[in-house]
C-alpha cells in the first residue's frame, strides 16, 4: 500500500511587522501572519533584506507546528536581454513614426495658414486711367476650391493629432517597461519558507535581528512655577536603515547589549607544572618566498547583454549599475573559502593531519605563512578523551605524530576588541543597567527617513524650586530642583529640553538615576529675577613709619521677588584671600548672616523672599597693603 503524502503550497504571505526591539545599533523584528493550514503546508516570508543575522533566525506557530525550516539566497534580478532588444526596437519605431508625424503636421499647418490667407482683391488704380471693371465670375469657383482644400487639409491635421496621440501613449507605456527593465531590482536578500503540519487557522511568527537601527533618549522637563510642579517626559529618537519600513509597530526601546550565544562553553583540565622531561627538538626554518607579481585581468569582452544595456542608458531608461559579478555579495556555495579544506579521513588515530585537499581557487597569490619558531616548546595532541591544558614544558611521544597548537590562555585573543559605545548611546547613558520602554502607542518608522520621536514615559512630580544666583559673575537667575527619585523606574541620562511654563529655558544633560537617589533637576533660567550688585570702597592710611594702605570693601546686592508666592534663593558672592604675609585680608560682616568658607573665601546665603519683596545682601571685608604696592587677582580653583 502506497502512502501519497501532498504539500500546500502557500503563496508569499503578508506578513507585517508587528513588534521591533530597538537595541544600541540593531533591532529585533517579530513579524506576525495569519495563515489556513490544512495538512502539510509550505509557508513563504516576504523576502528579507541582506542586514539581518541570520542566525537569529526564528519561526514559530500557534495553530500547527513548524517541521522545518529553510533560508534561500535571493539573487539580485538579471537583465532580460531578448525582451528589451523587442521594446528597444517597438520604442525606435514609435520614434519615428512620432517624427513623420511631427513633419507632416508641420506641413499641413503650413498648408491650411497659406489657404487661409487666400481673399479677392481689387487691383490698384491707375490715377489717369478709368477704374478697372470687376469680374465676379470666378470668385464662386475660387471660394470653392479653397473651401474644400482647407477642409482636407483640416481633417488630415485632425487625423494627425489623434495619431500622435495614440503614439505618445505607446511610447509612454513602452518608456515604463524599459525603464522597470532597465532598471531590475538589484537588491539581494533572503527568502524564509517554513513547512507547517496541522488543521485549522495557525498564527506564525518570523523573529531575527538586523542590523543598522538605533535609538538615543531624550528628556523634555516642564516646570509649572505656580504648582511646584514638574513633568517629565522620556523620549527616544529612533533611526534606522534596514530597508525594510515598520509600520504601525509596537516599538521596545532596550538598552541591553543582545547575545546570540546558545552553547555555554566548556572549561578543560587545566595541569600546571613538567609531566616529563622536556627535550628540544631542533625543526629547520622554511624561507619565505615572495608571491609572484599580480596579473593584471584582462578586459573583458562586452557582451550583448552589456550592448542592450548601453541603448539603454543612451536613451535615459537605465541607471549606471555594476556588473553582476563586481558586486559585494555573499554567497555561501562559493568556492573561495579562506582556510584549508581537510577530508573527514585525513586524521590517523593520534589526530594528526595527514592528507590535505587541493587549496581553493583565487588564493595563488598569497604570501607563504611565516616560518615556525624553532626550539618553542608546543603542546602535544593526545589520544586521550579528556581535553588537557598544561602550562610549562610537556614533552611527547616520538612514536606518535603531534600538531603544533598555541599556548594556553585566560586572556582575550590578540585580535580581540572590546566593543565601544559612543557617550551618546543608551548602552552608555544607562550606566550598566538593562532598561526597556515601550512605546505609548504604535509607531511608523521608514527606513531611511530620518530620526523620529518616539514617547516612552512621563510623570508628574512636585519639588521644591530654589534659584541660584551669582551676582559677582552673572545677572541670570538659574532654576534647579532638589528631589529623589520616587518611581521605582530607573531613568536614564541624556539631553533635555527645559521649559519654565510654556517658554523655552534652554539645555541640560541629565545623568542615571537610580529609584529613591537624590539628585538635582537643572530647569533652566528665570529672567524675572536680576540681581543688582553694588561695591563701596573706602581707602585709609595706617602705621607711622612703614605705613600701610586698607581698603575696606562693602559689597551690596539687591534681589526683588516679582512673583506673587515667596520664592526661595541661594545667593553665592566671595571675598578674596591672601597667601602672602605683606597682604592681609579679612572678613568684617555679613547681613543676613552668610554660610563663610575661609579657605575658599565663599559665601552662600540660603533665604525665602516674600511675594513681590526686596531682600538686601551685604557683606563687607578689608585688604591690607604696604604703601604703593599694586594688587593683582588671580582665580585658583580649589
Amino acid at each position: 500500500m502506497t502512502t501519497l503524502l501532498f504539500l500546500s503550497v502557500l503563496a508569499a504571505v503578508d506578513a507585517p511587522v508587528t513588534q521591533v526591539t530597538v537595541f544600541t545599533n540593531q533591532a529585533r523584528v517579530v513579524r506576525e501572519a495569519r495563515v489556513p493550514v490544512n495538512g502539510n503546508s509550505k509557508l513563504e516570508f516576504p523576502i528579507l533584506r541582506d542586514s539581518i543575522d541570520l542566525t537569529s533566525v526564528k519561526v514559530e506557530a500557534t495553530g500547527a507546528e513548524v517541521k522545518r525550516v529553510d533560508i534561500e539566497r535571493v539573487q539580485p534580478e538579471a537583465l532580460r536581454t531578448d525582451e528589451a532588444k523587442k521594446l528597444l526596437e517597438e520604442y525606435e519605431a514609435v520614434e519615428a513614426e512620432l517624427d513623420r508625424l511631427n513633419r507632416e503636421r508641420q506641413v499641413l499647418s503650413t498648408q491650411r495658414d497659406a489657404l487661409n490667407r487666400l481673399a479677392p482683391t481689387a487691383p490698384a488704380n491707375d490715377p489717369l486711367k478709368p477704374p478697372t471693371k470687376l469680374n465676379a465670375t470666378g470668385w464662386t469657383q475660387g471660394a470653392q476650391f479653397t473651401g474644400e482644400a482647407l477642409g482636407r487639409v483640416q481633417g488630415r491635421l485632425r487625423e494627425g493629432e489623434r495619431a500622435l496621440k495614440k503614439a505618445n501613449e505607446k511610447r509612454s507605456e513602452l518608456t515604463n517597461k524599459l525603464r522597470q527593465l532597465g532598471n531590475p531590482e538589484t537588491t539581494s536578500g533572503w527568502k524564509i519558507t517554513a513547512q507547517l503540519a496541522g488543521n485549522g487557522a495557525a498564527t506564525v511568527t518570523l523573529t531575527y535581528l538586523v542590523m543598522n537601527a538605533q535609538w538615543t533618549p531624550t528628556w523634555d522637563l516642564q516646570l509649572q512655577p505656580d504648582s511646584n510642579t514638574v513633568s517629565l517626559s522620556l523620549a527616544g529618537l529612533v533611526a534606522q536603515n534596514t530597508g525594510e519600513d515598520w509600520l504601525q509597530a509596537s516599538l521596545a526601546l532596550s538598552t541591553a547589549i543582545p547575545s546570540k550565544a546558545v552553547t555555554a562553553p566548556k572549561l578543560a583540565t587545566w595541569k600546571i607544572g613538567v609531566s616529563d622531561r622536556f627535550i628540544p627538538t631542533p625543526t629547520p626554518s622554511a624561507s619565505p618566498i615572495a608571491p609572484p607579481p599580480p596579473v593584471q585581468p584582462l578586459a573583458r569582452a562586452r557582451t550583448e547583454d552589456d550592448l542592450v544595456r548601453a541603448r539603454l542608458q543612451r536613451l535615459g531608461f537605465a541607471m549606471n549599475q555594476v556588473p553582476r559579478d563586481e558586486r559585494s555579495t555573499v554567497d555561501f556555495e562559493d568556492e573561495s573559502i579562506d582556510g584549508d579544506l581537510v577530508t573527514a579521513d585525513a586524521f590517523d588515530r593520534s589526530g594528526a593531519a595527514t592528507k590535505k585537499l587541493a587549496p581553493p581557487r583565487g588564493r595563488a597569490n598569497q604570501p607563504a605563512p611565516p616560518p615556525p619558531a624553532p626550539m618553542e616548546p608546543v603542546l602535544a595532541r593526545a589520544p586521550a578523551v579528556e581535553s588537557v591544558v598544561t602550562t610549562g614544558s610537556v614533552s611527547s611521544r616520538r612514536e606518535e605524530a603531534y600538531v603544533p597548537t598555541t599556548s594556553y590562555s585566560l586572556s582575550p585573543p590578540p585580535a580581540w576588541q572590546a566593543p565601544y559605545f559612543g557617550p551618546d548611546s543608551p548602552v552608555t547613558l544607562a550606566g550598566g543597567y538593562d532598561l526597556a520602554f515601550t512605546s505609548l502607542q504604535k509607531e511608523t518608522i521608514p527606513s531611511a527617513r530620518g530620526a523620529r520621536r518616539v514617547a516612552l514615559w512621563s510623570a508628574q512630580w512636585p519639588v521644591t524650586v530654589e534659584r541660584k544666583l551669582f551676582p559677582a559673575l552673572t545677572t541670570d537667575a538659574y532654576l534647579v530642583a532638589e528631589l529623589k527619585n520616587p518611581s521605582q523606574q530607573v531613568l536614564p541620562g541624556g539631553p533635555a529640553q527645559l521649559f519654565v511654563g510654556a517658554d523655552p529655558a534652554g539645555t541640560a544633560q541629565l545623568e542615571l538615576v537610580s529609584p529613591g537617589e537624590p539628585f538635582t533637576l537643572p530647569l533652566g533660567i528665570d529672567r524675572a529675577l536680576k540681581p543688582v550688585r553694588n561695591v563701596q570702597l573706602v581707602e585709609t592710611t595706617q602705621g607711622l613709619i612703614n605705613k600701610d594702605e586698607v581698603g575696606t570693601y562693602t559689597v551690596s546686592i539687591e534681589l526683588a521677588n516679582p512673583y506673587r508666592a515667596p520664592v526661595a534663593v541661594r545667593v553665592f558672592d566671595q571675598f578674596p584671600v591672601s597667601t602672602q604675609k605683606e597682604v592681609e585680608t579679612k572678613f568684617l560682616s555679613s547681613s543676613p548672616q552668610a554660610t563663610k568658607d575661609d579657605k575658599k573665601g565663599s559665601l552662600e546665603w540660603r533665604v525665602t523672599i516674600p511675594a513681590q519683596q526686596k531682600q538686601v545682601f551685604t557683606f563687607s571685608y578689608s585688604v591690607k597693603r604696604p604703601k604703593n604696592w599694586k594688587l593683582q587677582q588671580q582665580e585658583v580653583v580649589r
